[in-house]
């Protein structure tokens, strides 16, 4: 990993779920890696509940691994915390875990969900560092992290809500040339890709052979 200080771009997302940064930004981070720009994904929850037929530690463990394996295909680094999926609340301990986080990573640009996403979840993270963008320059709050000097860029994920508000983009990036890069980070979150959406979603059947599965989401993932 490149110094903290560089004049190298550095990319930090924050995502309440293990896969949703690949979904999300897919293409932002695959940008970013082939230019050898720092990322670092960050993972709110440790997935455990997310789900129909597991949950808790053995569901955590599963999402762990996947995520390792998807952020593999660009080369990122992640780290996931240990709030249960479901249950993240936009409180001071959450948004102290932001502040450090901005703090020590030195980004140039943060990405989170939007506030008003459909998923507490993601209301959650998104609060916490709303919350914290302003604080990472107060030297006082969180003292053991020297406080930065000026605030990174945030901006948001992309998503498809309109109510109650439909996501306006100021700024728009093409990155038709990394989607089969997106689409096999997300291939390889197999428990939400292939079991738990379509489950959720009332989609499928899905295919069981590998190739075939990527043929099978490339549609879903192009709307």
């Amino acid at each position: 990993m490149s110094d903290p200080g560089s004049n190298s771009p550095r990319l930090l997302v924050f995502g309440a779920h293990p896969d949703d940064a690949e979904y999300h930004l897919g293409g932002l981070m695959a940008l970013y890696r082939e230019r050898e720009f720092e990322v670092k994904v960050i993972s709110a929850t440790n997935g455990d509940a997310g789900h129909h037929r597991m949950s808790g530690q053995k569901l955590a463990k599963r999402r762990k691994a996947e995520l390792k394996n998807a952020l593999g295909v660009i080369g990122a680094t992640r780290e996931i915390w240990n709030h249960h999926d479901g249950r993240l609340e936009p409180n001071l301990d959450l948004r102290w875990q932001v502040i450090m986080e901005i703090r020590r990573f030195q980004p140039d640009l943060v990405v989170t969900h939007r506030t008003n996403d459909y998923h507490p979840d993601h209301r959650a993270i998104s609060q916490a560092v709303q919350d914290a963008s302003y604080m990472v320059t107060v030297p006082p709050v969180v003292p053991d992290v020297p406080a930065l000097r000026k605030d990174p860029v945030v901006a948001y994920m992309t998503d498809r809500f309109t109510k109650p508000t439909r996501l306006q983009g100021d700024v728009v990036i093409d990155v038709t040339e990394e989607f089969d890069i997106m689409l096999e980070m997300a291939h390889r979150h197999t428990s939400q890709t292939y079991e738990w959406l379509p489950y959720n979603r009332g989609i499928g059947p899905v295919p069981e052979e590998e190739d075939a599965r990527r043929q099978w989401l490339r549609p879903h993932l192009e709307e």
